[in-house]
């Protein structure tokens, strides 16, 4: 069950928004979006050094995100400190639980408005850089932070949730070989580098099979990286990076009862289905412990987790209001 979203002044403003943040400098082709998904798939924020293997692969993005991986081995390593919630700057927040949150839902620069068809008539308008997706608006320094922004899933606290394992920070997949079996850590960890489409395939699937799935908080923001001053030892700022962070429940047995599971996913830069899909695969494995339920690879099956366009538009639905859905389940789930 879906809200409808009628045509208003913040809904076209959001509109042309989204129209100028997709079109490129002049007539050059804007391929921000891709080298966005080539980082975050390396596991590196270094959108220059994408262009470039872009570049040099004639496009290819699994080939460029290799040559990403082979270049970031050969580079010097710096120890980052833990991001802190008052260093990220949150730019875009979504909710399709519910149609009113602690701190407000406000659609910034949104993806889902830019239109589908090709304009043949007018070249693409020529942006600034800092007018990218994941860069910081010159008009945006009352943007709150996430320490100044309540959290959405709060308002669960009274249904039936599976209890979250809490296993530290995990290992960075870049440096270590993980094995199996995996802590939630390192699993969210290689999951935030894998490959896009996937990620998206497998969220598809599990999707198709779930009674109930709701994105609880959705947001696009900008942390600042620190590391520690090589002679004293304070945190100095040295990278803005762009985050998308994702929240989501699935349906879940709790002690025999219809319950929710949470599901966390988060992904550099600002490819939104890259995340919601990492929320969805963490929910599935907190649902169902580590996913021992069969899948049968039939033919349909087959075909429809290979349908990229469908796909992406099964994960990214979740963006759109699911309030009376969950409202209903959410009222079967209340203790």
């Amino acid at each position: 069950m879906y809200a409808s979203m009628h045509e208003n002044d913040a809904l076209r403003a959001a509109r042309v928004i989204a129209q100028r943040a997709s079109a490129g400098p002049g007539d050059r082709t804007n391929t921000s979006a891709l080298e966005e998904q080539v980082c975050a798939e390396a596991g590196l924020w270094e959108t220059t050094a994408a262009r470039r293997a872009l570049h040099q692969s004639r496009g290819d993005a699994a080939h460029a995100v290799s040559m990403l991986r082979v270049w970031a081995a050969t580079q010097p390593h710096a120890h980052a400190l833990p991001v802190r919630s008052d260093d990220i700057v949150i730019l875009r927040r979504l909710s399709s639980a519910y149609p009113r949150i602690p701190g407000g839902q406000w659609l910034g620069v949104a993806p889902e408005l830019v239109s589908r068809q090709l304009n043949w008539n007018a070249a693409p308008a020529a942006v600034e850089p800092s007018e990218r997706a994941g860069d910081v608006p010159s008009d945006a320094v009352d943007a709150p932070t996430r320490t100044a922004t309540p959290r959405v899933r709060d308002l669960i606290d009274d249904a039936r949730v599976v209890p979250t394992p809490v296993d530290g920070d995990g290992d960075d997949p870049a440096r270590t070989v993980l094995a199996p079996p995996f802590a939630r850590a390192d699993r969210l960890a290689m999951l935030a580098r894998g490959e896009t489409g996937a990620l998206v395939a497998l969220a598809a699937l599990i999707l198709g099979r779930r009674q109930e799935a709701v994105m609880l908080e959705l947001t696009v923001g900008v942390a600042t990286i620190r590391v520690p001053h090589p002679r004293t030892g304070v945190p100095c700022a040295v990278a803005d990076v762009p985050l998308t962070e994702v929240e989501v429940v699935l349906d879940a047995d709790v002690d025999g009862r219809p319950g929710l599971a949470t599901g966390w996913g988060a992904s550099l830069g600002t490819v939104e289905r890259r995340a919601i899909a990492l929320a969805l695969l963490d929910a599935a494995m907190q649902a169902d412990g580590d996913l021992r339920e069969p899948l049968t690879l039939d033919e349909q099956t087959v075909i429809a987790a290979t349908d990229g366009p469908a796909t992406n538009g099964f994960v990214e639905h979740l963006r759109l209001p699911h309030y009376a859905s969950f409202a209903a389940y959410l009222a079967l789930v209340a203790t």
